[in-house]
């Protein structure tokens, strides 16, 4: 939908459904601020997250057809051990979207996290964040069509969605999607 109708957007989540809107945040990609709005229920068990690709990708015809290249559609699945999923899944051949060594070397120097966790994370493409309510642990596929998936675990009371590695997942999927 065009950039000026998203605060509609999330109107509708909320009247028609009951959704309550959450702080927004903005994101960088490789082609500008992506805006992002998250609507749920009081309990969590909907999330829908909103996002309002940069301006420059409206108008034109290029314009729309990067847009459906550079940012496809997103679906996200809860599990309650993402790492099991990772390794099964990837015996079974899913293609992971590739996640960049500095990543893990950030997360060790941002975190301090040990060494066989970030074992874990970094032999199954995790990403991860944490806050003073609990962990984060996800994993993306590369994009199939025009969307991707996502598999996440939630540890303790963590209740974000892992804003802080969205720049590193938008950068590896622009670096994949050109391949």
């Amino acid at each position: 939908q065009p950039w000026q109708w998203f605060d509609e957007g999330v109107l509708f989540y909320r009247a028609l459904f009951g959704l309550h809107a959450r702080a927004n945040n903005e994101v960088a990609s490789p082609q500008g601020l992506v805006r992002s709005q998250v609507v749920r229920t009081d309990d969590a068990s909907v999330r829908l997250a909103l996002n309002m690709l940069p301006q420059v990708l409206e108008g034109t015809d290029e314009g729309r057809r990067r847009r459906r290249a550079d940012f496809p559609e997103h679906v996200a699945f809860l599990s309650s051990d993402v790492a099991e999923v990772a390794r099964r899944a990837r015996t079974a051949g899913l293609r992971f979207l590739p996640i960049p060594a500095n990543y893990y070397e950030d997360l060790h120097a941002r975190f301090g996290l040990d060494d066989e966790l970030l074992r874990v994370l970094r032999d199954n493409d995790l990403m991860y964040d944490r806050d003073e309510q609990g962990e984060f642990l996800h994993f993306y596929t590369r994009t199939v069509g025009s969307v991707f998936f996502e598999v996440v675990e939630r540890r303790g009371g963590y209740d974000g969605y892992g804003a802080m590695s969205a720049p590193v997942r938008l950068a590896a999927q622009y670096d994949v999607d050109r391949q």
